[in-house]
């Protein structure tokens, strides 16, 4: 989890009640990310991605960028194969 300037993790509370302006881009297309009215909630957590170690790692699967990564995550949850407890909304 990312830390902010005081060295505090960025985790927020999130209030899901406006589009989030993907579904018509490419990457919600790709990834049939859609909208709804109804208001959500959850929580919005920032994470950062340390690949320093992947290429010394055998066997492990690299990101070499956080676009990768997002599109990782984005193609797992459009499989189902995250846990529904903790649904995507958007990826920045």
């Amino acid at each position: 989890i990312k830390k902010d300037h005081l060295g505090n993790d960025m985790v927020f509370p999130w209030k899901g009640s406006t589009n989030v302006g993907l579904q018509d881009t490419e990457f919600g297309k790709k990834h049939h990310i859609v909208f709804t009215e109804r208001g959500q909630s959850g929580v919005q957590v920032y994470l950062e991605i340390d690949n320093r170690k992947c290429t010394t790692t055998a066997g492990s699967e690299c990101f070499f960028s956080a676009h990768e990564a997002a599109e990782f995550l984005a193609a797992t949850a459009s499989k189902h194969s995250l846990s529904p407890d903790f649904p995507i909304f958007q990826v920045k």
